[in-house]
């Protein structure tokens, strides 16, 4: 009962055992006293999870007299050494127990169990395996086309793009990094793929070559297109229409057209007067 005990709080249990002297001297009932040490486990490894097709390694320590051999269990089965399992030995009592790729099937709970001729002691370890994601590098479904836009217009650059997991979007103008999210520039994006980036109230200093760039753990994808910011045309100034005037040689037109003051234009010696004698016409009464 007491040994019992002693396995089950894994503390070493010291057995003696005699055996005869090799002296062969007289004293035949002399024997030379041999100890063995329980199994004991003085590292462990916790429970672990780990992504499909990763390198896993479970690393422990155990003592006991005569050295213990191990074994392990996979829920309750054992597990012999592959091309995917292996099993390690080194020296002082270290032992390792390597996946080479995990598995889903290597997904449960591991006993390992080591015995000697004192007894034998265990721990168990969970191994927990996630499914491996998929990834897709990124791919261009459609790429932004070069625009032109006059100021004051708003533009439009918009792709599509298809990658897992999802890409981080990088925009540049002219190699320099577009700052979006402000009140003139944004990004915006749906759950299809599609990007849009939207410059409002476009101006000169938005022209130029813009890069999008596409990159998640798979790989990246880069599109080019460029933007045109023209001004718009000033519309022309229809010319006044021309007025046709009845030529006349009243004081008030030598007035506006010779400069004069008022005393000459009305006065009977102004110049009035000499332009209407020379041109031999006079103003009409009706005026």
């Amino acid at each position: 009962h007491q040994n019992a005990e002693n396995i089950r709080l894994q503390v070493p249990t010291t057995h003696i055992r005699s055996r005869p002297s090799s002296r062969g001297d007289e004293r035949g009932h002399d024997s030379i006293q041999e100890k063995f040490f329980q199994p004991r486990f003085t590292q462990v490894p916790e429970d672990i999870i780990i992504e499909e097709g990763r390198f896993c390694r479970l690393d422990f320590k155990v003592s006991g007299l005569p050295t213990p051999d191990v074994m392990w269990y996979q829920n309750g089965r054992m597990v012999h050494q592959d091309q995917f399992h292996k099993m390690i030995v080194s020296e002082k009592g270290f032992h390792s127990f390597i996946f080479e790729a995990v598995k889903s099937s290597d997904a449960g709970t591991y006993e390992c169990v080591a015995v000697n001729r004192a007894g034998e002691s265990s721990f168990a370890v969970k191994v927990e395996v996630i499914a491996k994601e998929h990834h897709m590098p990124p791919t261009f479904i459609f790429k932004p086309q070069s625009k032109k836009v006059f100021e004051g217009d708003t533009a439009r650059l918009e792709c599509q793009i298809s990658a897992i997991p999802t890409p981080r979007i990088y925009w540049k103008r002219n190699n320099e990094m577009v700052q979006y999210n402000t009140d003139r520039i944004s990004l915006l994006h749906d759950n299809t793929g599609r990007i849009c980036l939207l410059i409002h109230n476009a101006n000169k200093k938005d022209a130029g070559w813009y890069t999008v760039s596409a990159v998640n753990g798979a790989g990246v994808a880069t599109c080019h297109a460029r933007l045109e910011v023209a001004t718009h045309a000033n519309k022309p100034i229809p010319a006044p229409k021309q007025l046709r005037v009845r030529p006349t040689f009243s004081k008030y037109l030598a007035l506006n057209g010779r400069g004069l003051d008022v005393k000459q234009a009305f006065s009977p010696e102004g110049e009035f007067q000499r332009l209407a004698e020379q041109s031999g016409l006079y103003e009409s009464d009706e005026l």
